[in-house]
């Protein structure tokens, strides 16, 4: 993997997530503020979107979103830069592009795309980054049974399990990216981390 000098964090927007959750994000942004990397995300002032990039910006860091246009009513006023597109196509590869690493929060649809894309881009070797899956009170629990479920018939390779790291909380999520960093090059694409660990 290349160095990390940024992190792409997909997260809910809606307003409503429990205090547990936004507690989560907003220790994800201040942790990758203080390590001086690059937060980059889907630009929204609300929901988890908003907490993970307050945080980092009351600590310090750097923090640039991409976002729809027909959403720029809740776009972030305080962000280092602010990229507006016109389709979801764009925003994902623009997050996607961006980042040397991938952390995802719980989220609702949109959450679960750029999740289900970046991982299946790993899993046909376009990018050997590694993806953190931040599983706040087993919010991500079903989504595991469906990938064991996949994997029993047949239709994923077990190998596959271990394209995703999967954590129980944000501080966690940053110690897996810390020992990403530590890790050698030539790790390999398919060895950076394990479903396993479900948090």
């Amino acid at each position: 993997m290349p160095p990390l000098h940024s992190v792409t964090v997909y997260a809910a927007s809606a307003p409503d997530a429990p205090a547990r959750f936004r507690g989560v994000a907003r220790a994800l942004g201040a942790g990758i503020a203080t390590r001086g990397w690059l937060l980059v995300y889907g630009g929204a002032s609300i929901g988890l979107m908003g907490e993970v990039a307050d945080a980092a910006l009351a600590a310090g860091g750097r923090v640039e979103g991409v976002i729809l246009d027909t959403f720029a009513r809740v776009a972030h006023d305080r962000l280092h830069a602010l990229e507006t597109v016109g389709d979801m196509r764009s925003r994902k590869a623009a997050l996607a592009h961006r980042g040397d690493a991938f952390v995802t929060l719980p989220g609702g649809f949109g959450t679960l795309e750029e999740l289900s894309e970046i991982l299946v881009e790993r899993q046909l070797g376009f990018h050997a980054k590694p993806l953190v899956l931040v599983n706040v009170d087993g919010f991500w629990n079903p989504l595991l049974a469906l990938v064991e479920r996949q994997v029993a018939a047949g239709l994923v390779r077990p190998a596959y399990r271990a394209l995703l790291t999967v954590v129980a909380d944000a501080e966690t999520a940053l110690a897996a990216l810390d020992a990403a960093v530590a890790r050698p090059a030539a790790a390999g694409a398919t060895d950076p981390g394990t479903l396993a660990g479900r948090g």
